[in-house]
């Protein structure tokens, strides 16, 4: 990994082969689920994997990323939402959350092991994004020219940034997610580390690709002008979805589906 003097994140397009384990986890009447557990740098990433029972062709693929504090489970009703529509989701613990490993530090504490030199956990979720977006490509039952990233809150940023690193992800759908709107200041090395993390410094990177970004009217984590602010970074093809969801004050709604 490495930080360009432009604040830039980079990961190599080849990455290697993917070491997996997958297991039986539960079923549905179309929806077959799987654990699976992958390995990436520092560990390894524990996911559940969401299939329709009978496909006639290759399916297209989901990465889809949880909110901060958020494991897996909490996306797999939306995952077996997205499955039911004929499509392979895959949906991870991010760092520090369930069952994969790490103590995800605070944004100081980060900054102090890029510093050193040291790959910091806001950089190793993007790789995990990756990496899980090869799991998917490896896949002999998915189009590997038809996967996307999709992103909560947290999810969404690191949807963005890991999309913009590679350019073979289809498109990226951003639930409930804004950048952090870094301005910049006077230390060359806090506003690289800044930019980095910031998914509003690689949106406008999305295009020709596809971008869709959802919020609700009603979130009271992030404003709708923040995420009005992001969406007006990026470049077409893009499309922003406003709901109105009052039983929803952050995240997935409903009103969404």
């Amino acid at each position: 990994w490495s930080v360009d003097n432009n604040g830039y994140l980079y990961y190599p397009l080849d990455r290697g082969e993917i070491k997996f384990i997958r297991e039986n986890y539960d079923e549905t009447e179309n929806l077959a689920i799987s654990k699976v557990i992958f390995e990436s740098t520092r560990g390894n990433v524990y996911g559940l994997l969401v299939l329709p029972k009978s496909a006639a062709d290759l399916l297209p693929g989901v990465v889809l990323l949880p909110g901060a504090g958020f494991g897996k489970e909490s996306e797999l009703e939306l995952a077996k939402k997205i499955a039911e529509l004929n499509v392979a989701v895959l949906t991870i613990d991010q760092r520090g959350v369930g069952e994969t490993n790490g103590n995800f530090p605070t944004l100081d504490d980060d900054y102090a092991s890029f510093l050193k030199g040291q790959e910091p956990y806001q950089h190793i979720m993007v790789y995990d994004a990756l990496r899980a977006y090869d799991l998917l490509h490896s896949a002999p039952f998915i189009n590997p020219g038809k996967i996307i990233i999709v992103g909560e809150s947290l999810g969404g940023r690191i949807a963005i940034i890991a999309a913009a690193i590679d350019k073979n992800v289809k498109g990226v759908l951003v639930i409930s997610s804004a950048g952090l709107g870094f301005k910049g200041g006077n230390d060359t090395n806090k506003d690289a580390f800044l930019n980095s993390i910031d998914s509003d410094h690689y949106i406008n990177l999305i295009t020709p690709r596809k971008l869709v970004m959802i919020h609700n009217l009603n979130d009271k984590n992030i404003p709708v002008s923040s995420v009005v602010n992001s969406y007006s970074k990026a470049q077409e093809p893009k499309q922003f979805v406003l709901v109105n969801d009052t039983s929803c004050s952050h995240g997935y709604c409903d009103g969404m589906y």
